[in-house]
């Protein structure tokens, strides 16, 4: 290799997960990157005391500040999720490293699973399912996607596919971000500042923003009141990005039709919480973004930003330290 030295990486992950992705790992670099020995370790304990590596990729484990303290050094962390949050409260430096996420690995399940989630309301499969169980043949008219508004929370990687595959729906496609710009895909863009209007006019408000100690709790009491009256929630954000209390209660004043649920704060939701047994909640366990091609995808970044240093000495898809994500 030229320009960027890549000579030995260590891949790290759960123990149970590991044997599974081994063989995959392996041929990957054989194929892309011939030059570099990987290594592995499902624990803590199985990280070579003193060792330098010039890249790790990694989860966001629970045990990694304790891998990294074993090493004599390291220069690169490369996450396998997109979103790092976690990271933050881990006790090791993150000023003096490179750090790159997996910016876009889970873009096209989200996508589908946003899809999906306005799909579940607009054609009432949950009523069916349940009529279903019950033998019971009741029609009704049904709504449709086309023309209708979607209003995406969050212009990142998600929130370009989800409005590409709205787009593709005929949906009227508004994007909210810091700064007003022109994204492929979207009709509108505009400012937090000025969202209010259009989520009068919001058929389907979809999450899907990083968690950072900016967007902790950000959708909450006052975006559910400004919302279209009938509007449908789908989070697929992070866990914090939305007040759970503040969809509860919108649910219950029928301000909102439904929500689509797949993120939470406190993880498993807990038995007790008002939003299980509802007919006008859907909650999955946090697995919008999985994929049998997570891996793969995850493998590919990392590619991209090997690339990306030797060309232009710069990562493709970096961590952003003062932002939080």
């Amino acid at each position: 290799m030229t320009g960027w030295p890549l000579q030995r990486v260590l891949f790290l992950q759960k123990e149970e997960v590991l044997e599974c992705q081994k063989e995959e790992v392996v041929t990957f670099f054989k194929a892309n990157l011939p030059g570099s020995v990987v290594e592995f370790a499902g624990n803590s304990a199985q990280v070579l005391e003193g060792a330098h590596y010039d890249a790790i990729i990694t989860p966001t484990l629970p045990w990694l500040p304790e891998a990294l303290s074993k090493l004599k050094s390291y220069k690169w962390l490369h996450f396998l999720s997109s979103g790092i949050e976690k990271i933050w409260s881990m006790p090791f430096d993150k000023t003096e490293l490179l750090m790159s996420k997996s910016s876009g690995v889970n873009s096209a399940a989200m996508g589908e699973y946003a899809i999906g989630a306005m799909l579940h309301f607009a054609k009432q499969f949950g009523r069916f399912q349940h009529q279903s169980m019950h033998r019971c043949w009741q029609r009704i008219w049904l709504d449709e996607l086309t023309e209708r508004t979607v209003t995406i929370l969050g212009v990142g990687n998600v929130g370009r596919e989800v409005a590409r595959r709205a787009q593709a729906f005929d949906m009227n496609v508004i994007g909210v971000s810091r700064t007003v710009r022109t994204v492929e895909h979207f009709d509108h863009i505009v400012t937090w500042e000025d969202m209010t209007p259009h989520l009068g006019r919001t058929d389907y408000l979809i999450v899907c923003l990083p968690l950072s100690s900016q967007t902790q709790g950000v959708v909450n009491e006052g975006i559910f009141e400004a919302l279209k009256i009938g509007a449908v929630v789908i989070d697929i954000s992070r866990g914090g990005v939305t007040s759970q209390n503040a969809i509860i209660d919108a649910l219950n004043k029928k301000k909102l039709f439904g929500a689509a649920l797949d993120v939470f704060e406190v993880q498993p939701l807990p038995c007790k919480s008002e939003l299980w047994q509802r007919d006008d909640v859907l909650i999955t366990p946090h697995v919008s973004g999985t994929t049998p091609f997570y891996l793969a995808r995850a493998l590919e970044i990392f590619l991209k930003n090997v690339r990306s240093l030797e060309q232009n000495k710069k990562l493709y898809s970096p961590v952003n330290v003062g932002l939080g994500y």
